[in-house]
């Protein structure tokens, strides 16, 4: 019967166990998909919102210079561009086609005339840079601007000192110089010069005849013409191409019209999509223009068309992963809880199960402990009521006298153990030889022991114990050992550096047993001549577990020896 309750109660808390798991795990499930899912449309809706206001910005200044430059428009569409996942094109007159590339947009200063053209932007090019530099210049120039911000607010910055304007290639520099500056320095004059770094520019093939000819432009003293670090450590490289995009449109069976009259989201995987989104602009206007010789001005109709493609890489895992994380700390911290609260529960069960069986059986011992001696002490009682002979009175009366001796050792055994099992208790250790205090003990056992007891010491050092309960300990091992050995055998006291051992021959007990040993009312052998209470194993575990000594028993070749290793002090 109480097994199957204690299987019920086992499979009770594992089913607690496993539906915790499964509704933490469809849970974490779920609460993911609908992540990914209001994630997926709210980075959609953002990403709808940054192509269309990159692209309005293209078509405005499309109409603000209708006869941008081929650099302008070069500059135009890598503006502002996060070309890690962010792609544009931009084609007008149907054959010139611009995309994102390598290139920086700049708005540079001239010493001679303020802003360039009236504030357009131009570019310069990475591969441009890197050609002009030596492997060797282009590492330099790299570690000045790694250098982290000294104790003083200075860092380094990289200036477009002097350079040249190409119809092909954007800003050309002939002269680069690497500052030292601060931020409490407003102009570039306030700034100290490290490093200068000059091209000729004649050796290459960026520049005209007629552009190499004109007077390079030239950083001014008040502001600076700043090569953006990152660009030059090379971060700014575009991930996506025209042919990439070609490729996914194809792949997905989509066209410019397509994406023209609604964006379109393709996926690539599960954490990841591309947002597609294109516009079209036809501009015609007349505009007051110069004829060739610059005399006169006449209106001429300038018309032009100009088609703008977009690509947006969004990816879900990136914005989605911290909410994962804490939706799978949020569900392991549950199923955690519950799992520990439910192994700690099936545990105090069984100790209280445990406990319970405990109690059940020092209850049957002690009755059946204390029902014989009472039983003796009642039929000799009244045998002495009736006796007159004063020779068998005072036998009944000397039998009486010594089950109640029996008893009052059962019943302070019981006490002893009892108190070990109290909170309350406390140890009083003190330190002391340990020699002399075994042999004071072992002059009460060699008067009336029938056998043999063998006492070796091989240590030096002194013991730190509480003596009374050392006493206990000693007292119950050897009076075990007395007990339990076989007739005519030794009984051996060995005291080997910080071990203690007792060792007595004893070839009736089972190797079973020696587990069971150290529980209350366990008693490995029975017979009329091994009368005891079953408990003196029992207050030498506790005694020795307060003291934190490791103990074990052992039987080999018909010897059981009993050991505990103690603290010393040399």
């Amino acid at each position: 019967m109480k097994s199957r309750y204690i299987k019920r109660r086992k499979k009770f808390h594992y089913i607690i166990i496993s539906v915790t798991i499964i509704v933490c795990l469809l849970g974490t499930f779920f609460t993911s998909l609908a992540i990914l899912d209001s994630s997926r449309d709210l980075l959609i809706a953002n990403a709808v919102n940054e192509l269309n206001t990159k692209m309005d910005y293209i078509k405005n200044g499309i109409v603000t210079c209708p006869n941008n430059s081929y650099n302008e428009y070069v500059a135009l569409i890598n503006e502002n561009v996060d070309k890690g996942n962010t792609y544009f094109q931009l084609t007008y007159d149907n054959d010139m086609t611009i995309t994102t590339d390598n290139v920086l947009t700049v708005h540079y200063n001239d010493i001679n005339g303020g802003i360039l053209d009236m504030g357009t932007e131009n570019y310069i090019r990475f591969d441009v840079l890197k050609n002009l530099l030596s492997d060797n210049e282009y590492k330099e120039i790299c570690g000045y601007l790694n250098t982290p911000t000294d104790n003083d607010g200075n860092y380094y910055i990289l200036i477009c000192k002097k350079f040249y304007e190409s119809e092909k290639y954007g800003y050309v520099p002939c002269q680069l110089e690497v500052v030292k500056t601060n931020k409490v320095n407003d102009w570039y004059v306030q700034d100290e010069v490290v490093k200068t770094y000059s091209f000729d520019l004649s050796k290459y093939d960026y520049l005209t005849i007629e552009e190499l000819e004109a007077t390079p432009f030239e950083n001014d003293e008040m502001h600076r013409n700043i090569i953006d670090k990152d660009f030059f450590l090379g971060k700014d490289k575009p991930k996506y191409s025209q042919k990439n995009v070609e490729q996914i449109l194809k792949d997905n069976a989509l066209s410019y019209i397509d994406i023209y009259e609604s964006p379109a989201v393709v996926n690539d995987g599960i954490f990841k999509c591309y947002l597609l989104s294109s516009d079209y602009y036809y501009n015609k206007e007349n505009r007051l223009i110069s004829d060739l010789d610059d005399s006169d001005y006449v209106y001429k109709v300038v018309q032009g068309s100009y088609l703008i493609v977009s690509l947006k890489e969004i990816d879900l895992l990136n914005d989605c992963l911290w909410k994962f994380i804490t939706v799978f700390a949020v569900a392991f911290t549950i199923m955690a809880v519950v799992i520990t609260v439910e192994i700690f529960s099936w545990k105090d069960f069984k100790r209280r199960t445990a406990q319970e069986e405990t109690r059940l059986e020092m209850t049957n011992a002690i009755a059946h402990n204390l029902k014989t001696p009472l039983f003796v002490i009642g039929g000799f009682a009244e045998n002495l009521k009736n006796e007159e002979d004063t020779e068998k009175k005072l036998h009944n009366i000397e039998i009486i006298q010594q089950q109640t001796e029996e008893m009052d050792i059962l019943i302070h055994r019981m006490l002893d153990l009892s108190r070990f099992d109290s909170p309350a208790l406390k140890l009083n250790c003190e330190v002391f030889d340990f020699k002399p205090f075994i042999e004071k003990i072992l002059e009460n056992y060699y008067v009336h022991t029938e056998h043999e007891i063998i006492f070796i010491y091989n240590s030096k050092a002194k013991i730190k114990a509480d003596p009374a309960m050392l006493k206990t300990v000693l007292e119950n091992l050897i009076d075990n050992a007395e007990k339990y050995s076989d007739y005519g055998s030794d009984i051996t006291i060995n005291v080997s550096d910080d071990v203690l051992s007792i060792s007595n021959q004893c070839s009736s007990f089972d190797r079973e047993n020696l587990s069971k040993l150290w529980q209350p009312y366990f008693r490995a052998t029975k017979g009329d001549n091994k009368s005891g209470s079953g408990i003196g194993l029992s207050i030498v575990k506790s005694a020795l577990e307060m003291h934190g000594f490791k103990y074990k028993a052992e039987f080999e070749n018909g010897i059981i020896t009993f050991k505990f290793r103690f603290t010393s002090l040399d």
